[in-house]
């Protein structure tokens, strides 16, 4: 019978003690880290086959996030938005209510609408040429350039201010009812920018210089948008070449180039003052919907985030589930850890005690 005897000798006893200590060094600091962090130390390594739903989730958060702040930044522009247009109606009614004082025959204050008139439209050019991180918002997609002209400044382009274009055709102003029909139909034209006879001198030729509300094919421009969601998107963009503010300017530059005190002819004046009456009426009510569908726009947007935010917060969850660890399970396997450090510590000390001179002491 063959016996085997089999021996360890003490280095190779202090060199597995040696590995255990270090292994168990290493899970410590492992667990250590998971305890501070509440996540898994090695995370792929504990998810396994889950690891692609992991990264997909945080793929999915992470685009979640981006389109809140996104949303949110939108949400701040409507609001920049909505106020300026809530100033120009202010404006707009401020010169209406002075109009209808003096619509049938001049009144008292009078000799004052032509300034009020022309105040109000540098007014208005002002809080269209507003702009919103770096971007003008009633420029539409264009919007690295102030959409207005100023009223006396001329355009680079076609050399015509909007001053210059509007005494061009009202000159002195109108002698009668005739002249002033003639006038009128020709400020209709330049504001529709329909104007044949000289095209440069149209609305979107020489006072406007933003999106055109057609392009060069005849088709619709496109308006800004913003995409809410992943399928949602929004088309909020207001212009400043909309009908409600060319009709605000064309009442207005009736009023801002005449001074309707002078008008000696009754009909005359009548005629031309309810013209310009009509267009900042409509103006008035264009700007009002303006408005309206601005704060609509931003109820929208505000559902949107609100959703996005409560999907955020199931993400949250579910990628917590994956990637957090149990404290509790972590501080007992750290208590653990500890304990056998504690008894490889020992035993090494204990056997480096060990040598055949202690025994035979």
């Amino acid at each position: 019978m063959a016996l085997f005897n089999s021996r360890i000798s003490s280095y190779q006893m202090s060199y597995f003690m040696r590995e255990n200590v270090n292994s168990a060094t290493m899970k410590l600091s492992e667990a250590s880290k998971e305890l501070g962090t509440g996540k898994h130390a090695n995370l792929y390594k504990e998810l396994g086959p889950r690891t692609a739903s992991a990264l997909q989730m945080r793929v999915r958060e992470t685009e979640t996030q981006s389109f809140v702040t996104a949303n949110d930044v939108l949400g701040s522009k409507l609001e920049a938005t909505l106020a300026a247009t809530n100033s120009i109606r202010g404006t707009i009614t401020s010169v209406l209510e002075l109009t209808l004082q003096n619509l049938t025959r001049p009144n008292q204050g009078a000799e004052a609408i032509q300034a009020e008139a022309r105040a109000a439209i540098e007014s208005i050019v002002g809080s269209l040429n507003q702009s919103f991180n770096g971007d003008h918002i009633f420029a539409g997609v264009k919007s690295r350039n102030a959409p207005m002209i100023r009223w006396g400044e001329a355009n680079a382009t076609t050399g015509h201010s909007p001053e210059s274009v509007v005494n061009s055709i009202v000159g002195a102003g109108p002698a009668d009812t005739a002249t002033a029909a003639s006038m009128i139909t020709d400020l209709q034209a330049i504001y529709d920018s329909s104007y044949a006879t000289d095209p440069s001198m149209n609305y979107e030729s020489t006072f406007y210089g933003g999106t055109p509300i057609l392009d060069s094919g005849g088709n619709p421009s496109p308006r800004v948008s913003a995409r809410l969601d992943t399928d949602q998107e929004l088309f909020y963009g207001v212009q400043a070449n909309d009908p409600a503010f060319r009709e605000a300017f064309r009442g207005l530059s009736m009023l801002a180039s005449v001074d309707v005190s002078t008008i000696s002819d009754p009909a005359t004046y009548q005629a031309w003052m309810d013209e310009a009456m009509q267009a900042l009426s409509g103006a008035s009510e264009g700007v009002l919907k303006i408005s309206t569908d601005v704060g609509f726009q931003q109820e929208v947007v505000e559902t949107a985030t609100l959703r996005l935010k409560d999907i955020s917060i199931i993400q949250t969850l579910q990628i917590a589930r994956l990637e957090n660890v149990d404290t509790y399970e972590v501080a007992t396997r750290i208590s653990s850890l500890e304990a056998q450090l504690q008894a490889s510590y020992s035993v090494t000390a204990r056997m480096g005690e060990l040598s055949i001179l202690n025994y035979l002491r």
